[in-house]
């Protein structure tokens, strides 16, 4: 050999050799998960192509082509570009692609290869794509500016778990240097990683784009559902994943509901604080602020920043946080749990520490409430006022006040009827009487009622005040109302009995009050009636006809009376106030209030039916009428008889068209709820007996 050829032989070694250490060290570095380059996949190094032969592949010896093969194949799955494996489609555009398009991406072989190892390596060019979208996602996400915690946190996870896989393609390269790797190992080792990236590049591509924290963790759950029981790695991988991803939310979760504090930045949270005046929600107060209405719309609530998962918690979540707060501003001082939240979709535990979390300040709040409070004395108060049901004091208010209800609302002046009320509550043994206040209304009961099915709410009862000189109100305009029809009792609560007793179920209880009332004022009136010796003497020629229609009036108005009181409220007020005094949870009580008044008022005023209270409005005009006529200087009997003949029609005709609408929604199966139909079944029962 001459020295030109020895000098060229020796030359073409050391690039060889130099060429093989620059690849080793390039692919070290690819491997090394601390050093994963930021740039493009499939794109992240350039192998120069030494090793790529130069003579065609199908000349080469078969050994020769599974080494070159398996060589190719280990940098491809490490998403290094292969002159012998190429994807049909653009390569750019794998990274992006949605998982349905993915899976119609093919990777091919060179055909040059033999058909035998072509064949064998085939079903394992998938991983190719699945590991290109999964380290674009990483890499993405790790390089886009003021990224969500949430898809930081997945891009960190993938990058934990794809650890094993980069070691794994690390040992394969070493078995491959040290010729001790065929394809058959090689494609026996990754298979079972199809299945694992397939899942990684799922969640990778459900988390790509403006995405909420909500919206990935629902998607990342959704992929983990969708997964098969019997694959129990795959399932443990996915949950793991779920669960580091999912502790950035929970976390805040836990702040929240164990220390009423809301901690989110990027505002991911579903619960925003109105009081926000930094990262901190604040819960120092001044004293007016504190009502049910700050409290009501200090938090709003905003259910697509929460997962799915949470979604049966969310009253929980949401609670917990708003007692705490609401304990602190009543300087309670309560123990605060510490328990770390997690979401595992194996074994739920985070809902035992949630349920734990909620129930801890509600159920304080019931006890301070019970306790330093009083809260069983003031319902048992709204029984006593609002529903007449204390005999003492619903006798001393009509005999006290009923001259005046006589007089138009224009003539009546609060001042005087306030102190009327007082009077009345001289003689009774309430410590908390002087909470009750009286007011003229400037609409009647059906008006009202209306207003209230309709959330078109006129005046607000903590607006209107009880039309009282201290209160500063302007006299009520002129109005074809009676004293009696307009007087309505209000309750002021202070805080914190105003969390259960505010304005929304006094107003309901106002509405059965004025109608108890109103029917309580006929039966007086109508027992009144001939009461003196002298109007008995001079009155009876022409007693038996009247006093039939008096007395079958006064049984008619007190069944109406008694089925709102006795039949419908009585028995839902006993379960009230058996539930506040052995009620474990705040939230208890405020669910049996609130289904309390709305039964009352549906099955005591038929609310469903605003004809119903109109026509005991004008039914009870009729009686009130018919005193009238009846305590007026005695006319000829004959005149006498044919006027109470009118008064038994007009009497008998409202009666009849009351037992016809009760009758019909008692009998109707589309429209009526069943427990609508008992309480008309029972109405039915009292009133037949006087049609």
């Amino acid at each position: 050999m001459d020295s030109v050829d020895l000098n060229k032989s020796i030359e073409e070694t050391v690039r060889l050799v130099l060429s093989k250490k620059e690849l080793e060290k390039q692919t070290r570095m690819i491997h090394e998960v601390k050093s994963i380059p930021k740039s493009q996949s499939w794109s992240l190094q350039s192998v120069g192509g030494y090793f790529m032969p130069t003579e065609e592949i199908a000349m080469l010896s078969l050994p020769r082509q599974e080494q070159l093969l398996v060589r190719n194949l280990i940098y491809a799955f490490s998403g290094v570009p292969s002159s012998h494996i190429k994807p049909d489609a653009n390569v750019e555009q794998i990274a992006t692609m949605l998982q349905s398009g993915l899976a119609y991406v093919r990777f091919r072989i060179d055909e040059g290869f033999n058909s035998t190892f072509r064949a064998l390596a085939n079903d394992s060019l998938v991983l190719i794509g699945y590991y290109i979208c999964v380290q674009s996602y990483i890499e993405t996400t790790n390089m886009t500016p003021r990224c969500g915690r949430t898809s930081l946190s997945l891009a960190a996870a993938l990058t934990d778990q794809m650890q094993l896989y980069y070691d794994l393609l690390s040992k394969l390269e070493t078995e491959m240097q040290g010729r001790k790797l065929s394809l058959r190992d090689l494609v026996r080792q990754v298979r079972p990683w199809i299945a694992t990236l397939k899942v990684f590049s799922s969640m990778g591509l459900v988390a790509r784009g403006k995405k909420s924290s909500a919206q990935i963790l629902n998607h990342l759950d959704e992929i983990y559902r969708q997964l098969k029981p019997s694959d129990l790695e795959l399932n443990a991988l996915a949950a793991q994943v779920l669960e580091t991803v999912s502790s950035v939310y929970m976390k805040i979760v836990q702040l929240w509901t164990q220390k009423g504090i809301i901690y989110d930045t990027q505002r991911e949270f579903f619960v925003e604080d109105s009081e926000r005046s930094n990262s901190m929600s604040s819960t120092l107060l001044a004293p007016e602020q504190c009502c049910h209405a700050y409290w009501e719309n200090r938090y709003t609530l905003l259910p697509e920043r929460l997962p799915d998962f949470l979604n049966p918690l969310a009253a929980e979540i949401f609670h917990a946080g708003k007692y705490l707060n609401i304990l602190r501003q009543c300087n309670v001082k309560l123990t605060l749990m510490q328990a770390p939240i997690k979401y595992n979709p194996k074994d739920q535990g985070h809902v035992d520490i949630i349920r734990s979390s909620y129930a801890l300040p509600g159920e304080k709040l019931l006890e301070v409430l019970k306790t330093e409070h009083h809260l069983k004395q003031h319902l048992a108060n709204l029984h006593s006022y609002f529903l007449l049901q204390q005999e003492e004091f619903a006798e001393a208010l009509l005999a006290n006040c009923q001259k005046h209800w006589q007089n138009n609302v224009d003539r009546m002046i609060p001042e005087m009827l306030q102190g009327l009320l007082t009077e009345t509550l001289l003689t009774i043994d309430d410590p908390f009487k002087e909470l009750l206040r009286c007011q003229l209304k400037d609409c009647d009961v059906a008006t009202q009622l209306q207003k209230l099915l309709t959330h078109e709410h006129g005046e607000d009862d903590s607006k209107e005040g009880s039309n009282t000189s201290e209160e500063g109100e302007e006299p009520l305009e002129d109005l074809t109302l009676s004293g009696y029809e307009a007087f309505a009792l209000r309750y002021e609560t202070k805080w914190p009995l105003s969390l259960v007793l505010h304005s929304e179920p006094l107003q309901k209880l106002q509405l059965l009050q004025r109608v108890i009332l109103f029917l309580r004022y006929v039966q007086r009136q109508l027992t009144a009636l001939w009461q003196a010796p002298s109007e008995a003497a001079s009155f009876s020629s022409q007693n038996v006809r009247s006093t039939a229609l008096r007395q079958r009036m006064l049984d008619s108005m007190t069944n109406l009376e008694q089925h709102i009181t006795q039949d419908i409220a009585e028995p839902r007020w006993q379960m009230l106030t058996f539930l506040a005094d052995n009620g474990q949870h705040i939230d208890e009580l405020l669910e049996r209030l609130t289904i309390t008044l709305e039964e009352c008022l549906r099955l005591g005023l038929l609310s469903g039916a605003i004809a119903f209270v109109r026509s005991l409005s004008t039914l009870g005009q009729v009686c009130l009428n018919f005193c009238g006529f009846a305590e007026t200087p005695l006319c000829d009997e004959k005149d006498f008889d044919e006027a109470v003949s009118e008064y038994e029609t007009e009497f008998g005709s409202f009666l009849q068209s009351i037992l016809e609408l009760v009758r019909e929604l008692a009998n109707s199966t589309s429209s009526t709820k069943e427990d609508e139909r008992r309480a008309c079944q029972q109405l039915l029962l009292r009133l037949e007996a006087y049609n």
